[in-house]
């Protein structure tokens, strides 16, 4: 399929950072052209006039398994929310109601201009999850969770070798990368998990290449617990076990050492920010301008909808770029660095800068329509100023990912959006929550 993308404001996030005006066409799943094109009458055509035309967004940690219990979790600090509510919760969830909350969250996301995610799921059913993502034609980083530690577990707790054999059936059937589909492993925190199965994704990721997704220095009374058991801090760690590189993607890191700062950036680890979770469970605010300046690559993510409670990039993308000010001063993240976060770092950090993160020619086509009919954004002259600071997901007109239209006229194309909340609003029902 050829489709033409006309006339629209390119904010190519290309190593200039250049923005043009003018044509990107798309034949089959890759940019073909950027400028003036000359297109057949089999070629699709949409109208960018007045839209800016941006790469797929890419979050880059996100919880499809808890999109139902957006409002069920609230004001409570990250292990009464655990305890209390997230772990008894995702015990509940059966293969239907798992389903149904991946297949909201993906909706809410999609409209909103995601088009990559790596994701965390829960310790069973994540075939689900799977099974959602690939109707979506959303592409997908996850996996199963480990929760293998049975004092810090809970009710999600799955033996080692429970947990190994979901590794293995999951990773035979779904790692289709050409499907875009990637098996990840995911241990969820060092809390939660023993050593022997750390030292399994150390080895697995050694020879295999398999990546690793894991929270770390997220919360205090974490970090006093990894302290207790192991003697280090979390990253450190981490780094003992030999899973500080540029295939494990740590998650929050909102109360890191210098060491721990230095380590990461020397072993290019990249990191995932999470300003509204970090904010809402009341655990810190993530030195973001610091982690730039020792080059660590750090890329954004909404969390899950149980801590943030939105899925909207834009909102994230804000609150990233806002909160960095009273801590650094006015000009520190400025809105271009904080752009780069939601597109060319979360692809660095997904190790696709190669094929994502930009809009350059041979590159996937994964790409974003944004109206600035609306009056927040019409007469903003500053393209990524407008995006960062007066956007939101509900600007957004179209979305394109691997070559096909997800999204046309803010209509998913993928899913009947009444039918997708309908069975999410039964599934709560049968969860009882």
């Amino acid at each position: 399929m050829s489709l033409l993308i006309r006339n629209g404001t390119i904010i190519t996030q290309n190593k200039k950072r250049e923005i043009v005006t003018g044509d990107l066409l798309v034949e089959g799943n890759r940019i073909k052209k950027i400028g003036t094109s000359a297109v057949d009458s089999t070629t699709k055509v949409i109208d960018a006039q007045n839209k800016f035309v941006i790469p797929g967004l890419i979050q880059a940690h996100t919880h499809l398994c808890q999109t139902l219990f957006r409002g069920r979790a609230d004001d409570l600090s990250l292990f009464d929310w655990l305890k209390r509510r997230i772990w008894p919760m995702e015990h509940r969830h059966s293969e239907k109601t798992l389903s149904a909350s991946a297949d909201l969250g993906l909706l809410e996301m999609q409209l909103f201009g995601t088009t990559t995610i790596l994701d965390m799921g829960t310790t069973r059913h994540t075939h689900r999850i799977f099974e959602a993502a690939k109707k979506s034609g959303v592409r997908y980083f996850g996996g199963n969770c480990f929760m293998d530690l049975k004092k810090f577990s809970g009710p999600l707790f799955m033996s080692t070798n429970e947990s190994l054999a979901e590794v293995s059936a999951l990773q035979k059937k779904f790692h289709k990368p050409e499907e875009g589909l990637s098996f990840v492993l995911n241990p969820r925190f060092v809390v939660c998990c023993t050593d022997e199965i750390l030292e399994y994704c150390a080895e697995k990721q050694k020879i295999e290449g398999t990546r690793v997704h894991i929270h770390a220095s997220e919360n205090l009374d974490e970090i006093k617990i990894v302290r207790a058991r192991t003697k280090k801090n979390n990253v450190d760690y981490l780094a003992s076990l030999g899973l500080l590189n540029s295939k494990t993607i740590v998650v929050h890191g909102v109360h890191l050492t210098e060491i721990e700062i230095k380590k990461m950036a020397k072993s290019k680890t990249p990191l995932v920010h999470c300003p509204s979770a970090n904010l809402k469970l009341a655990s810190g605010f993530a030195p973001v301008t610091k982690y730039l300046k020792e080059k660590m690559v750090v890329a954004l993510g909404s969390d899950g909808a149980a801590c943030n409670n939105t899925m909207d990039p834009f909102r994230e993308l804000r609150l990233a770029a806002l909160l960095q000010k009273p801590l650094f001063g006015p000009r520190s993240l400025p809105a271009q660095e904080a752009f780069d976060m939601l597109t060319i770092n979360g692809a660095k950090a997904l190790g696709l800068e190669s094929e994502l993160g930009s809009l350059e020619e041979g590159k996937l086509a994964d790409i974003v329509l944004i109206d600035r009919n609306h009056p927040s954004l019409a007469t903003v002259e500053n393209p990524v100023s407008a995006l960062v600071y007066s956007c939101s997901g509900e600007n957004v007109s179209d979305v394109i990912s691997n070559g096909e239209i997800i999204v046309r006229n803010k209509v998913h194309q993928k899913f009947d959006a009444g039918e997708v909340i309908a069975r999410a609003r039964e599934a709560i029902k049968l969860l009882d929550i």
